[in-house]
């Protein structure tokens, strides 16, 4: 059983090696196939600086997106920035029990890094979010 964890987890990572997303954790490198929630409109200055920017959202929450309500634990949203084939941003937000937790990735030498966020940097992500609280910390959302 070790073995297959073990085989799945490298075929996860070659996976998301040959679409580009080296560096980024598997459960967000398939972003690009999840339902796109915003894809324009979206200002090219702030935080997020960059052009092209889109906002994708797993299936759990591509169905409340529009809503209004809360988005539930297991929702994950995407939002890049940069030409679709090679951002220049990952930013994700997972909605976890404890609440939102933010990653935000940058290209370096041919793989994305984390730069924002992470285990020890959330509270800079909280803080900037907290302006979106009414609309579930997500400031993209209508």
């Amino acid at each position: 059983m070790k073995h297959w964890v073990l085989m799945a987890g490298i075929a996860l990572a070659v996976w998301a090696g040959a679409q580009g997303l080296s560096g980024i954790p598997a459960a967000y490198a398939g972003f690009a196939k999840w339902e796109k929630v915003v894809g324009q409109n979206l200002p090219t200055s702030g935080p997020h600086a960059g052009q092209g920017k889109a906002v994708y959202a797993n299936p759990a929450a591509a169905k409340d997106w529009k809503s209004g309500k809360a988005l539930p634990v297991g929702s994950i949203v995407v939002k890049t920035a940069g030409p679709a084939g090679a951002p220049t941003l990952i930013a994700t937000m997972e909605k976890r029990r404890a609440g939102w937790y933010y990653e935000e990735y940058f290209p370096e030498g041919g793989r994305y890094v984390l730069k924002f966020g992470g285990p020890s940097g959330q509270q800079l992500c909280v803080g900037c979010h907290t302006g979106a609280q009414a609309r579930d910390f997500l400031f993209t959302r209508p």
